[in-house]
């Protein structure tokens, strides 16, 4: 059983629909990376799953509850949480108080976990977020969700803006947290860095899916490595 499934997911913004029955699943302890260019509804899909969008039609279910109704704060209750876009972390605080705030009800308890899976934060907890590098806020940003205890990481385009020499780390990271239990569903850009850490990928089009399967095949489906592998076969 998945532990979110979404089915028919119909999204429109005024009078343009944006998503177009969208089917995904993402299994327990497992990582989805959405793929696709700008502007084909990546985001759109990851804020209508986290319920700042309301659907038109179709359902999204997690642990088998549709929560496609719910208010934000009670699907973030109920364990599905995500790092956004843009890492907006809360810029004057410190690393330190980002990572409390985070914790939610969970409090300090999750913290030495945290530090543990984030070591270079463990080094700056008195720091000005907004001081870190723009890797270290990323960094941040994901830290402070896994704060909360989820089930289920929604991660939008960790990789954007980032150095190249941050962009591994970034998603090595995510793979740790994948092996110690938690699912991830991963709307990125960088193909070839999802591709190399997912288990699942699919490809978005014009608001549609238009090509889902394991991981390792779509790297090397010819139609992925033309359009967003460079032209290179590449292999997971």
């Amino acid at each position: 059983m998945s532990l979110l499934e979404i089915r028919g997911l119909t999204v429109t913004m005024g009078v343009q629909e944006i998503l177009h029955g969208v089917d995904l699943d993402v299994a327990e302890r497992g990582i989805v990376a959405v793929l696709g260019s700008n502007g084909v509804g990546k985001t759109t899909l990851m804020r209508a799953i986290s319920g700042i969008y309301k659907p038109k039609a179709g359902t999204i279910r997690f642990k088998g509850e549709d929560i496609s109704k719910l208010k934000s704060h009670e699907i973030v209750a109920r364990g599905l949480l995500q790092a956004p876009e843009g890492r907006q972390i809360f810029s004057s605080m410190s690393v330190r108080e980002n990572l409390v705030i985070g914790g939610g009800a969970h409090g300090l308890s999750e913290l030495e976990r945290i530090l543990v899976l984030f070591p270079k934060l463990g080094e700056r907890m008195s720091q000005i977020a907004g001081s870190l590098s723009g890797g270290e806020q990323q960094m941040l940003c994901i830290a402070r969700a896994l704060m909360a205890k989820p089930s289920i990481l929604l991660l939008d385009e960790p990789s954007l803006g980032l150095a190249p020499k941050f962009v591994k780390g970034i998603f090595d990271l995510v793979s740790q947290i994948r092996d110690e239990g938690l699912s991830i569903l991963i709307v990125e850009q960088n193909a070839k860095a999802a591709l190399r850490i997912a288990d699942r990928a699919a490809v978005m089009e014009s608001g549609r899916i238009a090509l889902e399967g394991r991981a390792v095949d779509l790297a090397g489906d010819p139609r992925i490595v033309e359009a967003y592998l460079g032209g290179h076969v590449h292999t997971v």
